[in-house]
């Protein structure tokens, strides 16, 4: 297995991931520019201007195509907040010896332990 680089200002510590994504505006705001590093282009037509929905779907304002920024991911039509799978991401991503199911669902405050990040 290799190593991976954090290239990017990545918490140091679970305080600091606190912090910075523990409102889901930061969530989406921090895949956006995963998403669109220059900025919104539609993939339909080009545009660069959108406009966001309640659901936070991004919609260009001239083709009107809907765009998601979990589309494609393991995310995806999911019910959970955004805020449990980006703290499950960061368990999952930051710990040598792997995550046990307990305090993920510990802290879903959900079913244990499968059903707490299904997306179906």
């Amino acid at each position: 297995m290799t190593d991976f680089t954090i290239t990017e200002d990545f918490p140091k510590n679970e305080i600091e991931f606190d912090a910075r994504f523990l409102d889901p505006t930061n969530c989406y705001d921090y895949l956006f520019k995963q998403k669109w590093p220059n900025g919104f282009i539609c993939k339909k037509c080009g545009h660069s201007k959108c406009w966001v929905s309640s659901r936070n779907l991004y919609i260009c304002t001239q083709c009107e195509h809907n765009h998601s920024l979990t589309a494609g991911t393991i995310m995806d039509s999911s019910k959970k907040p955004i805020t449990y799978w980006f703290k499950a991401m960061w368990w999952f991503t930051t710990r040598k010896s792997g995550v046990n199911a307990v305090p993920v669902h510990t802290q879903c405050l959900t079913e244990y332990p499968a059903t707490c990040f299904r997306t179906q």
